[in-house]
């Protein structure tokens, strides 16, 4: 197990400087930027796209999904469509081609991106606009675009930022980016989104904006650019609690656990994904609190600013959510469950919502993150300790079942990110259960070792199109191939 120790160091030592992966939704924001000059801000933008079109004339994470091949296509064809070069017309058409005949496939399929009722209908009039296609496919969207819309105050966009200035380039007349500049981050960002501080710069050259864009392209060191940046909050929380469940956090960790314990301090209403990010959210707050938890801080500040995510039935996300996150309210009950003197009612809330939530008695899926695996994990970890043995039953019989006969679980043959949560989630019904069976393990564990130094992994996390953090499943993986090869 010495390899692993030293992977977990370095990724520990690496995580203020770990990535976000470039993605093609992205990419392609950035590449519509000009400058005064008329050429491109962003030139390396370009190629990137020309060398991440897919064979069917898409673009899009490396697992198929509907949702964000349309999202990204349409992104991208837009970027490319006034460039005249041979190569930049050939892609346009072949992506164009690949919306007439995909334009509906998203209906009543799994695994919607975040704001797909805002960009998908935002984007198609757009290319309407432009020529590229017709909208006959997409009447379907205006009415997501209408539902979504409804939830949100008059004014509210204004008054306060919301999560909905994440998504301001598609945004349209709703509001003027002019009439939210004041709601950047101290990084000259929009929400700390890519897409949405290029509709910034666009409307009102702010430099600060254009600092930020440069400084998130670079971090991607591959001409592309990342989906969301930073996510110093996320990315560390994410990556030591999962080091923790399989023991494998080092002294690294205790500076990235002090400087979320003083971001904690006085936040009322939580923590959202960085620092600079202007709305809290109860997932990061949540897992902040079990990470500072962990590692022996009071978390009883944290676990109170959760009840301001307290509804009927549930718990939030965010406000003006369409649809309640799975995976928030399974870390909000592993949170409260730590005090039940104080928090009854809310853990029982929480429970109940997630036992009303399962597939097949078995299990879960979210709206942040592609894999049913993810999300299952997600909830285990939240209820292996505070529910009867039995509730997971099912649960454990589903992921032993699926397992693919090279080790791996997951989807397109198997992915090391989902091989690890399903390892994870066997190990923490451990107690309840007993030992996973161990040819189960010998097979996972092969299978992990083969892929611990992957470069990357693929793009399953789901934000407005699939994308990757690196360092947290990179942490996934390290501590299910610890687990599945026995404890150091």
């Amino acid at each position: 197990m010495h390899g692993v120790t030293e992977r977990v160091s370095r990724l520990l030592a690496d995580l203020t400087r770990s990535t976000v992966a470039s993605t093609a939704y992205a990419t392609a924001w950035a590449a519509r930027l000009t400058g005064d000059d008329g050429k491109p801000v962003f030139p390396q933008a370009r190629p990137w796209l020309a060398d991440h079109q897919h064979a069917d004339g898409s673009w899009g994470g490396s697992v198929p999904n509907p949702y964000d091949r349309l999202v990204c296509t349409l992104a991208a064809v837009l970027a490319l469509r006034e460039i005249d070069e041979p190569w930049a017309s050939s892609a346009v058409r072949s992506g164009v081609d690949y919306l007439h005949k995909h334009a509906t496939d998203w209906r009543g399929a799994p695994g919607e991106v975040v704001g797909f009722e805002l960009a998908a209908p935002y984007l198609a009039e757009q290319a309407s606009k432009a020529g590229l296609l017709s909208l006959d496919g997409f009447a379907d969207l205006v009415a997501l675009r209408a539902d979504k819309l409804a939830r949100v105050p008059a004014g509210a966009l204004t008054r306060e930022p919301t999560t909905l200035l994440y998504s301001l380039e598609v945004l349209g007349d709703l509001v003027q980016p002019r009439d939210v500049v004041g709601f950047a981050g101290p990084n000259g960002s929009m929400s700390n989104n890519p897409p949405a501080t290029a509709a910034l710069w666009a409307a009102t050259g702010a430099p600060t904006a254009l600092e930020y864009l440069r400084s998130a392209a670079q971090s991607t060191g591959d001409g592309g650019m990342p989906e969301i940046f930073p996510i110093s909050v996320t990315e560390p929380a994410w990556a030591i609690y999962l080091l923790h469940r399989a023991g494998l956090t080092t002294d690294e960790a205790k500076p990235h656990v002090d400087r979320l314990l003083a971001l904690a301090d006085g936040a009322e209403f939580g923590l959202g994904t960085s620092a600079e990010f202007p709305v809290p959210d109860s997932d990061d707050t949540a897992m902040v609190a079990n990470v500072v938890h962990a590692f022996g801080h009071d978390d009883t500040a944290l676990l109170e600013s959760l009840l301001h995510y307290e509804k009927d039935d549930h718990f939030i996300g965010f406000p003006y959510e369409r649809g309640t996150p799975v995976t928030a309210n399974a870390r909000i009950a592993e949170a409260l469950s730590r005090r039940p003197d104080r928090f009854a009612s809310q853990i029982k809330k929480a429970i109940t919502f997630l036992m009303d939530s399962r597939h097949d008695g078995a299990w879960w899926d979210d709206k942040w993150h592609l894999s049913p695996y993810y999300a299952t994990a997600q909830v285990v970890f939240g209820l292996a300790g505070s529910t009867p043995p039995d509730t997971l039953s099912a649960t454990r019989k589903w992921l032993l079942d699926g397992q693919h006969p090279d080790g791996s679980w997951g989807m397109a043959g198997g992915q090391p990110e989902e091989t690890a949560y399903a390892v994870l989630s066997l190990d923490a019904m451990g107690d309840q259960h007993g030992p996973v069976p161990a040819d189960t393990m010998r097979r996972a564990a092969d299978y992990l070792g083969e892929h611990l130094d992957d470069p990357s992994y693929a793009e399953l996390w789901m934000s407005k199109g699939l994308y990757i953090p690196v360092a947290p499943a990179r942490a996934a993986v390290l501590s299910a191939y610890a687990v599945s090869r026995g404890q150091p």
